[in-house]
């Protein structure tokens, strides 16, 4: 019998795995607002250990998506597992994983280690994490600084902080470099791949393709809630030929499925 797309996506995801598990994976994931399909029969397939990269237009789903993975939305339909846990028992995952949200808020009058000792007191983490986390992201000596002072690059990677405060296998971040300047950007880069070299799986919502490509060994790329593409980035390129960007290949994937 010839395995079904799903399957093989599946197993190709588990070939990629190091320890053949699973991060993230979706089976028809479905969340619809009124007539709107924000998330439409989504099934991806996520390996431990690599950085995913998660692209597609405004209006795409890919927060939503997100917020399903987080439990912040009940689906409509389909199912999913996060770090092999159901996503309807979302107590047994969710403290693996760290998450970061469009956004970051912070007390801008407090230091960044007292933003993180707040938080890491709300959320019952010990406080030896602030000191580690702030080493991780390099703010340990801005530490004492308050956040007011902090430029746009410095908040983004104390938002990373704080999702890292649970010391989580499963990092969910939704445009970390938004707003930044270049050396912002290769600072966040170069910290998402020492995540990676810690053994963190990195789920990572981007709409900065060119940076997709620098950082990520996984793409998935979705346009009106469905699954355009899934799996090593690499077979993407070989897909599209040599010499095209990955926003190129994008509006051309694009392109072909409205046609």
């Amino acid at each position: 019998m010839t395995p079904s797309p799903d399957a093989s996506q599946t197993e190709q995801a588990t070939s990629f795995s190091p320890n053949g598990t699973l991060a993230i994976e979706t089976r028809g994931l479905s969340k619809h607002f009124g007539k709107r399909k924000a998330v439409d029969g989504l099934t991806i397939s996520i390996p431990v250990g690599v950085i995913a990269g998660f692209v597609g237009p405004n209006g795409a789903g890919k927060t939503t998506t997100i917020r399903l993975l987080l439990g912040l939305l009940r689906p409509g339909a389909g199912s999913a597992t996060i770090l092999g846990q159901p996503l309807t028992r979302p107590r047994s995952y969710l403290p693996r994983v760290g998450a970061l949200i469009e956004v970051p808020a912070f007390y801008p009058s407090l230091s960044g280690r007292t933003n993180l000792e707040v938080l890491a007191h709300l959320g019952g983490h010990s406080h030896s994490r602030v000191s580690q986390v702030l080493e991780q992201v390099e703010l340990s000596d801005r530490a004492s600084d308050p956040v007011r002072t902090y430029s746009q690059g410095m908040k983004q990677r104390l938002g990373v902080a704080i999702a890292l405060l649970p010391d989580p296998d499963l990092l969910i971040l939704d445009e970390p470099a938004n707003g930044l300047d270049p050396l912002g950007i290769i600072q966040m880069r170069d910290l998402l791949r020492h995540l990676r070299e810690q053994g963190k799986t990195i789920f990572l919502s981007s709409h900065l393709l060119g940076e997709l490509e620098q950082v990520t060994d996984w793409l998935v790329m979705l346009n009106q809630g469905k699954a355009l593409f899934s799996g090593p980035a690499r077979d993407l390129l070989d897909q599209q030929g040599v010499g095209a960007s990955l926003e190129e290949r994008f509006l051309a994937m694009l392109k072909g499925n409205h046609e």
